[in-house]
């Protein structure tokens, strides 16, 4: 059986499609273990990972960088070219936008409340 992989991502703010190349990154967050020892009895501590998403995002006439700057309390779609959509909400930049002139390009970090499959 062959299936077919993730290769490219439609990112969707508020609605809004944003361009974007390939290679954005979604953690849909949960937690993080960290192993401990005493003697042979193995032992973790959990630390809980807020959902992100990270992306190259196309500077076009529609998209204004200061906008993007702004976003908090939103509803992203991250929907994948394989069939599976993922829904962060209460999503916001974590980082101010950068544009890249030379390539048109404005960074894009995002942290979100939650992260479910839709």
């Amino acid at each position: 059986m062959s299936g077919r992989i993730t290769g490219v991502a439609t990112i969707r703010v508020d609605g809004q499609e944003f361009p974007t190349e390939r290679g954005a990154t979604l953690n849909p967050g949960g937690v993080n273990r960290a192993t401990k020892m005493a003697g042979r009895r193995v032992y973790y501590s959990e630390e809980p990972v807020a959902p992100t998403l990270q992306a190259t995002v196309l500077h076009t006439e529609e998209l204004d960088i200061i906008e993007i700057g702004k976003i908090r309390d939103a509803t992203v779609l991250f929907e994948c070219d394989n069939g599976q959509d993922y829904m962060l909400t209460g999503a916001f930049v974590t980082e101010t936008a950068e544009l890249n002139s030379g390539e048109g390009q404005i960074r894009l970090n995002l942290a979100a409340r939650t992260c479910e499959r839709v």
